[in-house]
């Protein structure tokens, strides 16, 4: 009877103790970060040979307007720039040919950090989707910022000639961040990866546009699951029908990426921005405002 009571009362110093403890690790316990998606103009691409954006002769004879868009992302007191679109040098009216494409660009990114009050430095990293011309011609205006890139991606851009990239830019595009000096300045993926540890924002590895594309996913509290496509597709039509853009670096990859977007977009409930598509990114709040 005595070892009953003697049980009886340490389970009820257990119990008294128990809440206690529990509000303690309740109070040490970090609050969710803030999740903030901005949009930026990163440029207007008039194409005037649709049919480049098809290996299968899709678009013959057609024409689209597209855009270059840039998107920033605040994760607590960190800002990630998530690509760098036409490089600032670009004419601010259309008269800039570069093979079937005529660009222009109204807004450097610095110029749209003002709204913001941000400043270059103030980026902490920026993302690289991919090596092509319209999504890495900014990318060394942010002195402070730290490279996301995927390994793939960066072997590809520093060891090819520009002859042989199909529209990629050469190593000079980030130049800022190749060599052993910038060493420190270069986070190197391999596949899908949890930057922050809490699922958002994550690169979502996609090759086939070229050999180290990548997509990402960001988790916003009020907006819920968003994903940037990183040219996994160019414009609805595009993901609609599968299509395949002749320049892609390797055809099987790239549906079976579109396969795996495709099932995580769905399995998410995500929401798709595809980047080129006015259409999806005039739907976005203008700056100062964002989506949460």
């Amino acid at each position: 009877m005595k070892k009953l009571f003697s049980a009886l009362l340490t389970a009820l110093a257990l119990a008294a103790v128990a809440p206690s403890a529990h509000a303690q690790e309740k109070k040490d316990a970090k609050p969710a970060p803030e999740i903030r998606l901005y949009h930026l103009d990163c440029g207007n691409i008039t194409v005037t040979d649709l049919n480049v954006f098809s290996d299968t002769d899709a678009y013959i004879g057609k024409s689209k307007d597209l855009v270059a868009s840039c998107y920033l992302i605040k994760h607590g007191e960190d800002w990630l720039l998530w690509d760098t679109g036409l490089p600032a040098s670009t004419p601010r009216l259309a008269d800039v040919t570069t093979r079937p494409f005529i660009l222009s660009l109204q807004e450097t990114i610095p110029e749209q950090l003002k709204k913001l009050d941000l400043k270059p430095e103030d980026i902490d990293y920026i993302g690289i989707s991919h090596g092509h011309f319209d999504h890495t011609g900014q990318a060394n205006a942010f002195p402070n910022a730290r490279l996301i890139i995927q390994q793939a991606e960066y072997d590809f851009m520093t060891g090819q000639t520009e002859t042989a990239m199909n529209y990629h830019m050469p190593a000079e595009a980030i130049a800022n961040y190749v060599g052993e000096a910038a060493k420190e300045k270069r986070m190197l993926l391999s596949g899908d990866t949890n930057i922050y540890g809490d699922g958002t924002p994550k690169p979502i590895s996609l090759p086939g546009h070229t050999p180290g594309r990548m997509a990402l996913l960001v988790v916003l509290p009020k907006t819920g699951p968003v994903v940037l496509s990183g040219d996994q597709w160019h414009f609805e039509e595009n993901r609609k029908w599968n299509g395949v853009p002749s320049f892609n670096y390797n055809r099987a990859d790239t549906l079976a990426s579109s396969d795996k977007l495709n099932k995580l977009i769905k399995n998410r409930h995500a929401r798709i921005i595809i980047q080129h598509d006015p259409l999806d990114n005039a739907k976005l709040p203008a700056l100062p405002e964002y989506l949460n």
